[in-house]
């Protein structure tokens, strides 16, 4: 017999006993739709991870220094000492290596008291150096008066509406001057005045300044004129012309004794832990397709058992044992195939159908988002559509080889 017979006498003989044949791909249809939904959830949201990293900049590479473990200077300033500071002098070395397109130096005040001074209305609020990335997951902020980016140089500042008091006009605020005001626990006080270039939408109880301003509020509030050149700046962005610069850059800063990180090793540690994921998902829909497996199993024993004279009159007229085989592996191979072409229509339904219920939910929760959280790739069409049809043909591999050894003369005496 040749294939295109078999392949004809397999598609009519599931036709026979449809209702049976549907019962035994319902399994294969709710393991694949099962894995296609799963794995599909996996792909969508690693893709938006990778997406939000590379808006935030692959090529970064945030350095910082490392920290002594005791020392006179820690014990008496209670500020940990650096091994190696990232001095000025540093950066500009920085900056001329090949490999780098720009240093950004910055300075955390996370330990300094700072009171902002609004025409005598003193608040409470946080220090911090110009915005360098997006949240993807906030609203971007407007500018409410001014501008948004910080111009070079010292004694100017960025205001958070969040920093102002209910019902100040940003723009009456524009071009005036603002005071930072530092009480130190030695009950020394210092007053930094800064121009208001600009007022920001954002709600947090921040300002922003340069570094230059940092450095000068920093080096007060630890009373030393010279904490710039001895303990350098608390971290500094490198960005790197490319990402195969980044990844060179990494163990020479490491070597030079200081702490890094990049975003290209923690999306790559990220990818690496998608990769569990996507497995312990599909994994869910492997437990419906083994019990799939086991169904086809019993359904293609019954058949030999209904279709013994039949499996005795195509001997007799010339069929080989492996033409017997094939039929049946060919018929149950078709069955998991249907049930995971049914499947993967159906997961990919289910996907569209949460999509536009996430959608709806971002939406309505004002979230600057914009993504599909179930992504079908190509591959894995291909490949549920081939596992499926692997199923059913290995659950068909032992009643295929029962009906080959099947005796044509006992068969043909079957009742």
């Amino acid at each position: 017999m040749t294939f295109q017979d078999l392949f004809n006498t397999a598609w009519s003989n599931l036709g026979r006993r449809k209702v049976r044949t549907v019962l035994t791909s319902a399994g294969v249809v709710v393991g694949i739709l099962t894995i296609v939904t799963m794995v599909s959830l996996g792909v969508g949201v690693q893709r938006e991870i990778q997406r939000q990293f590379a808006v935030l900049g692959l090529e970064n590479v945030f350095v910082r220094p490392r920290l002594a473990e005791s020392g006179f200077f820690t014990q008496f300033s209670g500020q940990l000492e650096r091994e190696v500071p990232i001095t000025p002098e540093l950066v500009a070395a920085w900056e001329q290596l090949p490999e780098v397109e720009r240093v950004t130096p910055l300075i955390d005040l996370d330990d300094v008291a700072t009171v902002l001074d609004v025409n005598g209305a003193t608040r409470p609020v946080d220090v911090t150096g110009p915005d360098l990335f997006v949240n993807p997951f906030l609203r971007p902020p407007t500018a409410l008066a001014g501008t948004l980016e910080l111009p070079t140089g010292a004694g100017q500042v960025i205001l958070n509406a969040g920093a102002l008091r209910e019902g100040a006009d940003p723009q009456a605020l524009l071009g005036t001057q603002v005071r930072i005001v530092l009480r130190s626990p030695r009950g020394e006080q210092s007053e930094f005045p800064l121009t208001v270039v600009g007022v920001s939408s954002r709600e947090q109880r921040s300002v922003q300044v340069n570094t230059e301003d940092l450095a000068a509020i920093k080096a007060w509030w630890f009373n030393n004129s010279e904490l710039l050149d001895t303990q350098g700046y608390d971290f500094a962005v490198v960005r790197a012309k490319s990402l195969n610069d980044a990844s060179a850059l990494v163990p020479q800063f490491r070597r030079d004794g200081f702490r890094v990180q990049s975003l290209e090793i923690v999306l790559d540690t990220a990818n690496r832990a998608f990769a569990v994921i996507n497995i312990m998902l599909a994994s869910v829909g492997g437990l419906a397709l083994f019990v799939a497996f086991i169904g086809i199993v019993n359904t293609m024993l019954m058949a030999i058992f209904e279709r013994t004279r039949e499996i005795g009159t195509l001997k007799a007229i010339g069929a080989s044992r492996g033409d017997i085989g094939l039929l049946f592996m060919i018929e149950a191979g078709l069955i998991g195939l249907i049930g995971s072409l049914v499947g993967l229509v159906g997961g990919w339904a289910v996907g569209l159908l949460l999509n536009r219920v996430i959608g709806w939910y971002i939406e309505r929760e004002q979230i600057p988002l914009e993504a599909d959280f179930f992504v079908l790739p190509w591959w894995l069409a291909v490949a549920a559509l081939a596992f499926g049809a692997l199923v059913g043909i290995l659950a068909g591999l032992y009643p295929a080889a029962r009906a080959a050894r099947l005796d044509p003369l006992v068969a043909l005496r079957h009742e």
